[in-house]
């Protein structure tokens, strides 16, 4: 059900979040969806590292041993995972400022479709060039903040207005929260190297 709403999400935004809000997908849906999204990125990264090799710009396509990489990749599948689900409920528990009350499913729902966009540049690992894939990144990022834009007011049930600042703190929190992880990365992978 959520995978023809992303779809759908690609080219009506509006239509898609406004169904979603009218039928709420059920947990099996969202935690099924989440583990499949969070594995493109993962699987894509793991073999653009490992058999590819990254094109930086400068020199030979940088490659790391496979040993290496299969750790980064489960750290990374459950750091997509957490962060989708923390998005969810930093969404719900922000709920409270504007007196509303959702269902924390249908907030993680949102997560879910806002993030999309990202999850799905994944793919774009595969042809491991980075500044191509740093632009794609930023259109991805970009598509997610608007969809965020558009839909906190269609799930929230909340005037427009309201749902430009409700999603302004749902940017600042995912900000700190990316902050927040990549602190965390660093420090375990130093540790281990």
């Amino acid at each position: 059900m959520l995978t023809t709403r992303i779809a759908h999400l690609l080219y009506e935004p509006k239509d898609s979040l406004d169904d979603a809000d009218r039928a709420p997908a059920n947990p099996i849906d969202i935690v099924l969806h989440i583990a499949f999204l969070a594995l493109i990125p993962t699987v894509c990264g793991y073999i653009a590292t490992v058999h590819i090799g990254w094109d930086i710009g400068a020199g030979d396509p940088y490659l790391l041993p496979a040993s290496v990489v299969f750790y980064i990749a489960i750290a990374a599948y459950i750091a997509f995972n957490v962060g989708v689900y923390a998005m969810g409920f930093a969404i719900y528990w922000l709920a409270q400022t504007f007196d509303v009350k959702p269902n924390p499913l249908h907030c993680i729902e949102l997560a879910i479709l806002t993030s999309a966009p990202l999850f799905l540049t994944g793919f774009m690992a595969l042809y491991p060039v980075l500044y191509i894939d740093v632009m794609v990144g930023m259109v991805a990022l970009a598509a997610s903040v608007y969809l965020l834009y558009v839909g906190v007011p269609i799930f929230m049930h909340i005037p427009k207005e309201a749902g430009f600042i409700y999603s302004t703190w749902v940017v600042t929190l995912g900000l700190i929260m990316l902050v927040v992880f990549f602190g965390l990365s660093v420090f375990i992978f130093s540790g281990l190297t």
